[in-house]
């Protein structure tokens, strides 16, 4: 990182050229692809001879998240522009979070209780962690196409798997 910000005055128009021509071709380098798979233990206590004990980290270039990031802003601008977001979605959104998610639910099941004693509510809570991981891509894809505009060769650099 010291190198590249000691060199950014030679690097910048490379860099700049390089991502362009993957933005405007829908191309992401294969060597953008590859990363570093580091073994890191989850907890401290544990054996560092049973494998299970390991989480792999997984770290990429700086080009590619430079690129990543790029696309990243991009497609953010273009979903806030034309409101393609549900308005109590709280995930992928600047300003809101899980806290911000919490505090709306809280809020709900206070207003139903205040009006009228007659009333109940039920919370359901389901774990969609490893959803992503399960779900279909062509249908992502699809998605894409449908509710956001994102088509064509830009839809190759949305990372999906």
């Amino acid at each position: 990182m010291w190198l590249l910000k000691e060199c950014s005055d030679l690097l910048s128009p490379f860099l700049s050229a390089l991502c362009n021509m993957s933005l405007r071709t829908g191309v992401v380098p294969a060597s953008f692809k590859t990363s570093v798979i580091t073994p890191l233990i989850k907890k401290s206590s544990t054996d560092v001879n049973t494998l299970q004990n390991y989480r792999p980290i997984s770290n990429l270039s700086f080009v590619s998240k430079l690129l990543e990031c790029l696309v990243s802003n991009q497609l953010q601008s273009h979903v806030d522009t034309h409101s393609l977001l549900p308005p109590n979605q709280s995930a992928y959104r600047h300003g809101h979070s899980t806290e911000t998610a919490l505090l709306k639910v809280y809020s709900d099941l206070i207003s139903a209780l205040d009006s009228s004693s007659d009333h109940q509510s039920v919370l359901a809570v389901l774990d969609k962690t490893a959803a992503f991981d399960t779900a279909d891509h062509s249908i992502l894809l699809r998605r894409h196409e449908r509710s956001y505009g994102v088509s064509g060769k830009l839809v190759h650099l949305i990372p999906l798997r």
